[in-house]
């Protein structure tokens, strides 16, 4: 709009220089092919399955909206009709306004819940689902009224034809188009790669799809948005093409069409009389939405600020609002004021109900949790829950040896919730319970096999541990609110997440994802309980399996002070229970000094722990005196590779012992001890379990390790019970710890 008539533009020699004739042209053309394209990538996205899977709320909620949206507002136009003097073509004008605002489109709405990180939220799933309903209810209700409109103009048979054509299409399409696609993909590939040429198929059928439509009589976008409905995302393709398309389309092609709008756009053609007149009808429309949206939400159960903020999110203006008004304006039935009103409209609602959401509605306030979710404060003899999240079947050995080692029986079990992650292009997440297909195909092999070992670990430890499957199909972006929804659904008290680099058998970094790094870090932001990233180093020393045959495993904690370094204390003393589990806890303190408050309280909880243990086998102890943390850094490399899993906190108070140590700090995510065990230049083949524990308040949470001066207000609570006070073993251990 700046650059158009409205400002810039309107000295006509400084527009013909800024954009002239044949450039005008030239991005028009790329609009329509960027338009075309984003069309498609949003077909892609939308789930249209989700309708069957919705209730009957959602199904009123959209009908509601449709239906009083359409009427309320075109009733008001006919008032104003009949009681204002108006211009002869605006008055003709005013029911079809009335009636345009009655568009409730599912791929604005689905960018905007993408955009406020709604898409996985209960409003988010509320708000697609009816704006999908709205959307179906008012295509087939735009059908009739044409088909009737033509039977009147041209009579049944040519009405008749063009309603004939238009199925034809959606039917070639979705049942010789995507058969055709699908079929040259999986001949072509053995795995679930997707080659260059596949894309190029995809955009073909995609343009062709476009032309296809013009001939036919529809609009040039029908064809690529029915393509990208029947195209499904679930598949290596649809995910590929919709990555591929993301940053060219939505960085560049879609933002030139919007550019061809502003410069459409001529705010001195407005009249006050036009402005005020439209402007009451929009305010009306977006009214009665927002309250035919509201009520059954409502009589639903939901919340009356959750109605509210889904009132909000269905009024939503955006791309299908700008392609009526510019065909509109193109075949002559707006004119230059009718359109600048509506597309400042457009960004008007926009630019209210964006801010407003935020402030009214907090995605991540699902998640915060009531009540404590650790393993320090978990009862014994009450279950412990586990999330465990997995990428690829890579690190499936050492996740089971850690779930075994952790000492699940029949008074104190185990509930494993497994989560497949699975990246599609999709904009409706979807997490659903994982179901084993009957026939194993390419593309679900890395789901079965994950699925086949946590089912002969559940099956080995019959009645002491239960495993539920999850697969997560979402992009990386949405991923952590699914992980942190379930992790809150099923009151887990540890969530455990791959460490983004994989480790090759010769000890070098066969792989490493940004992608899933910055997910971990999210999650260590957001988790509502405790969190552990595993460093699995496995492949490095043979994978060995303590399932099947009685191996030792060795375990060691290291323990400095503070809160995380007390959930992994935690943690291993119920691994010690395990009898091939050797537990040794390492401590280090500062050589000079004294016996503070916090080292007296960390000596009581240590003992308490240790009471706990009831087994013969000892827990070996060590106390290691260090003068800074090069000493300590020194000790903890004479460690590496004398254990199969080291336990370490992840943040640590301020201490002289980890001051200047984060300077070299690669994966801050890590802490500073679990960077140091996480860094490729050692011969380490121990894995690492870097644990957080839950934080309640979300002030305190750093992303990445600790800052200068930072004060951890979650000191540990010293409120580990005696079991009756029965003592176990507990080791000094005398020798040096490389001796283990």
């Amino acid at each position: 709009m700046v650059l158009g008539p409205s400002i810039l533009g309107r000295t006509k020699p400084l527009a013909s220089h800024i954009f002239p004739l044949r450039g005008t042209m030239i991005l028009e053309t790329l609009s329509t092919f960027g338009l075309m394209l984003f069309l498609f990538a949003v077909g892609v996205r939308m789930d249209a399955s989700m309708m069957m899977r919705a209730g009957r709320v959602s199904l009123k909620i959209g009908s509601s909206s449709l239906v009083f949206s359409l009427c309320i507002p075109i009733a008001v136009s006919h008032i104003l009709q009949e009681n204002v003097p108006l211009d002869p073509k605006l008055r003709i004008l005013l029911p079809l306004i009335a009636g345009s605002q009655s568009i409730t489109a599912f791929p604005v709405v689905a960018c905007l819940l993408s955009e406020l990180r709604m898409a996985n939220t209960d409003v988010g799933h509320l708000a697609a689902a009816s704006s999908m309903f709205c959307n179906l209810f008012s295509i087939l209700l735009a059908a009739t009224v044409f088909a009737i409109v033509e039977t009147q103009k041209h009579g049944f048979l040519p009405s008749f034809g063009a309603i004939s054509s238009t199925i034809a299409l959606v039917l070639i399409i979705v049942f010789v188009i995507r058969p055709t696609i699908l079929r040259i993909v999986h001949s072509d590939s053995v795995e679930t790669a997707v080659k260059d040429f596949h894309i190029f198929v995809v955009l073909v059928s995609v343009l062709v799809s476009g032309f296809v439509s013009e001939v036919v009589g529809q609009h040039y976008f029908l064809g690529p948005i029915v393509l990208g409905l029947a195209l499904p995302d679930t598949s290596p393709i649809g995910a590929t093409v919709v990555s591929v398309l993301d940053t060219f389309v939505s960085g560049f092609l879609y933002p030139t069409f919007l550019t061809i709008s502003g410069l459409k756009t001529n705010i001195f053609t407005i009249q006050f009389e036009a402005l005020w007149v439209i402007g009451v009808i929009v305010l009306c429309a977006f009214l009665v939405k927002a309250a035919a949206v509201m009520v059954p939400a409502i009589h639903g159960g939901t919340p009356v600020q959750e109605a509210f903020v889904l009132g909000l999110v269905m009024n939503a203006k955006g791309i299908n609002e700008l392609v009526l008004y510019n065909l509109w304006k193109a075949d002559g039935t707006l004119s230059d004021q009718e359109f600048s009103i509506l597309v400042i409209s457009v960004v008007v609602i926009t630019a209210t109900i964006t801010p407003l959401i935020k402030i009214l509605y907090n995605p991540a306030r699902q998640y915060r949790p009531i009540n404590r979710m650790t393993i320090q404060h978990s009862k014994g003899d009450i279950e412990l829950r586990i999330v465990v999240c997995m990428h690829d079947q890579d690190n499936v050995p050492m996740v089971i040896n850690i779930l075994q080692a952790s000492n699940a029986t029949r008074v104190r079990p185990l509930a494993i919730i497994v989560v497949i992650l699975e990246v599609v292009g999709r904009s409706s997440p979807m997490l659903v319970s994982y179901r084993p297909p009957k026939n194993l195909s390419q593309g679900c092999s890395k789901s079965n096999h994950i699925y086949n070992a946590f089912k002969h670990y559940q099956n080995y430890n019959k009645g002491a541990v239960s495993v539920q499957l999850f697969t997560n199909m979402s992009s990386y972006k949405n991923m952590p609110h699914d992980i942190c929804r379930i992790a809150a659904d099923k009151r887990a008290n540890l969530l455990i997440l791959p460490f983004h680099k994989q480790w090759a058998i010769d000890g070098t970094i066969e792989r490493k994802s940004r992608t899933i790094q910055v997910m971990n870090a999210k999650l260590l932001e957001k988790a509502p309980c405790s969190i552990g990233i595993l460093i699995d180093r496995g492949p490095t020393r043979g994978s060995k399996c303590i399932i099947n045959k009685p191996v030792a495993f060795k375990v060691a904690v290291i323990f400095i002070s503070g809160a995380d370094d007390v959930e992994s204390l935690a943690y291993g003393a119920r691994m010690a229970g395990n009898q091939n589990v050797t537990l040794t806890v390492v401590r280090f303190l500062l050589l000079g000094d004294g016996f503070s408050r916090e080292r007296r309280h960390d000596n009581d909880l240590i003992d308490q722990y240790v009471r706990r243990n009831d087994r013969s086998t000892p827990i070996l102890y060590r106390e290691e005196y260090v003068r800074d943390g090069v000493g300590m850094a020194s000790v903890i490399r004479c460690m590496e590779g004398c254990f199969d899993l080291i336990l370490v906190g992840r943040n640590h108070p301020p201490s002289q012992l980890i001051n200047g140590l984060d300077m070299w700090s690669e994966c801050q995510e890590l802490g500073v001890i679990g960077d140091m065990l996480a860094a490729p230049n050692t011969a380490s083949t121990t894995s690492v379990l870097v644990v957080q524990q839950q934080r309640l308040s979300r002030n305190v949470v750093k992303p990445f390790g600790y800052s200068k001066g930072y004060k951890d207000k979650y000191h540990p609570i010293y409120d580990v019970p005696d079991d009756d006070g029965e003592t176990g073993s507990f080791h000094h251990v005398p020798f040096p710890i490389g001796y283990v």
